[in-house]
């Protein structure tokens, strides 16, 4: 299991006691250090030094991971697992509210975009819980959620390119999509759900 920022492995002693070997990537030097000492004695751990957007795609898939995601990297961080061959089968993370809700959204409302996309293209998404933020120390001026996204049974092919022509759809998000795309549809883009989306690009989009 990988897990993202253990802080000061609350979780990752959980998962250890859990039976479960933990890969954690860590970039504060400071926890870095308080996490060598505190987990010298287990075998099962393993910490990595970095920041996770660079390191990650060093090191071999697993198929849970795990996380409390920093605001700056989640949405790249995902990406980067989506886009990942093959993308793990089971990610669960806390994330800034307002981020989970735009990987959760709905067609037709303002959170849906690419993003919204790609993820749901790739996992079937769920709202786990709220967090407020008393639950965290530091305290941190907003709140949280918690979402498990559960790797689909079947992924289409191409899916950089794919997310490509989605961002492009959505480039300018208040026109029809024939004012964006070379396609001849009347809709704007936030009006396709993922399925639809993946239609279209298999219609016109590989010859892009």
């Amino acid at each position: 299991m990988q897990e993202i920022g253990p802080g000061l492995g609350a979780l990752t002693r959980a998962l250890l006691t859990g039976g479960h070997s933990v890969e954690a990537f860590e970039v504060d030097q400071g926890l870095i250090s308080f996490l060598r000492e505190e987990f010298r004695n287990e075998p099962r751990f393993r910490l990595v030094e970095g920041d996770a957007l660079k390191t990650l795609a060093y090191h071999d898939p697993r198929s849970v991971l795990c996380g409390n995601l920093p605001y700056s990297i989640s949405t790249p961080l995902l990406v980067q697992l989506a886009l990942r061959q093959p993308p793990p089968e089971i990610v669960v993370v806390t994330l800034q509210k307002e981020v989970a809700e735009r990987f959760a959204a709905r067609p037709r409302t303002s959170d849906y975009g690419a993003v919204t996309v790609l993820l749901q293209t790739v996992f079937q998404i769920e709202k786990v819980r709220a967090l407020p933020p008393e639950v965290f120390y530091p305290r941190p001026r907003v709140e949280s959620s918690v979402l498990r996204l559960t790797r689909r049974s079947s992924i289409p092919g191409n899916l950089e390119k794919f997310y490509a022509f989605v961002r492009k759809g959505f480039s300018q998000r208040r026109k029809q999509l024939k004012r964006v795309l070379p396609v001849d549809l009347a809709r704007r883009a936030e009006e396709l759900d993922p399925s639809e989306w993946f239609q279209l690009y298999e219609q016109c989009g590989r010859t892009l």
